[in-house]
């Protein structure tokens, strides 16, 4: 009897572990962005203060990216952030970004905001049409009203 007792449990147990190994290998992908065909993209902020490699870039509210680099351009004296999106998302000319926490929780995002232009990013292209991050009380207010990130 212990035999069948100990098998099941094993059985189990393994069940638990694959379930486990899946549940992470799902988590790791989310966390890393679109995977695949993406387009490099760069853009200069006055400050990129809270921004880190690894933070997801988000359009509409949806994780189409990840920012891969911040650091100082020396000839500009201007933060740059180099990230990665889709392929597939082609960006108007006079598309924005802004940097923002989606929630109170979380950490601070890099997020789309498409233009109207009828002409379109380049791959490598530049986004010059920034917003400094939010400060702590304008997060607080957006939280409070329920705008999140603009």
């Amino acid at each position: 009897m212990a035999a069948k007792n100990q098998g099941g449990a094993i059985l189990a147990s393994a069940m638990v572990l694959a379930l486990a190994t899946g549940f992470a290998a799902y988590a790791v992908a989310q966390r890393h962005g679109p995977t695949g065909d993406t387009q490099r993209l760069h853009a200069r902020f006055v400050s990129a203060n809270g921004l880190n490699p690894g933070a997801s870039v988000v359009m509409a509210g949806v994780r189409v990216g990840t920012v891969s680099r911040v650091f100082l351009d020396p000839k500009t004296q201007m933060a740059q952030v180099d990230f990665s999106i889709d392929r597939h998302l082609s960006l108007p000319q006079d598309t924005s970004l802004s940097i923002a926490a989606p929630s109170m929780t979380s950490e601070n995002a890099l997020a789309i905001t498409p233009g109207t232009s009828h002409d379109r990013l380049q791959g490598n292209g530049m986004i010059t049409n920034t917003q400094a991050p939010t400060s702590l009380e304008q997060q607080v207010s957006n939280y409070i009203f329920g705008s999140g990130i603009q």
